[in-house]
C-alpha cells in the first residue's frame, strides 16, 4: 500500500499513531471515526506492514509510514 492507496480514514489513523503508540478505543475518541471504521482500516493498515499490534490488548503502533516514505523522509 503506498500514499496513493490510502483512503481518509487511513490518514487520519496514521496522523495519531506518529504521536506514538494507542488503541482503537483512543482511536475512535480522537478522530469521531467509528469504531468498526477504526477496526477495519487497522487490519489493512497491519495487513500492510504499516502498523503493528505489539499487545493483545490492542495496541498499536506506527512501523512503516507510507506518507513519509512519498515525502522521501
Amino acid at each position: 500500500m503506498n500514499s496513493e492507496d490510502l483512503q481518509q480514514s487511513d490518514r487520519e489513523i496514521l496522523r495519531e499513531l506518529r504521536k506514538g503508540r494507542c488503541t482503537p478505543a483512543a482511536l475512535t475518541d480522537w478522530t469521531n471515526l467509528s469504531n468498526q471504521t477504526i477496526h477495519n482500516r487497522l487490519n489493512v493498515l497491519v495487513a500492510a506492514g504499516h502498523v503493528e499490534k505489539i499487545h493483545k490488548s490492542g495496541l498499536y503502533q506506527l512501523i512503516d509510514d507510507p506518507e513519509r516514505l512519498k515525502e522521501g523522509q
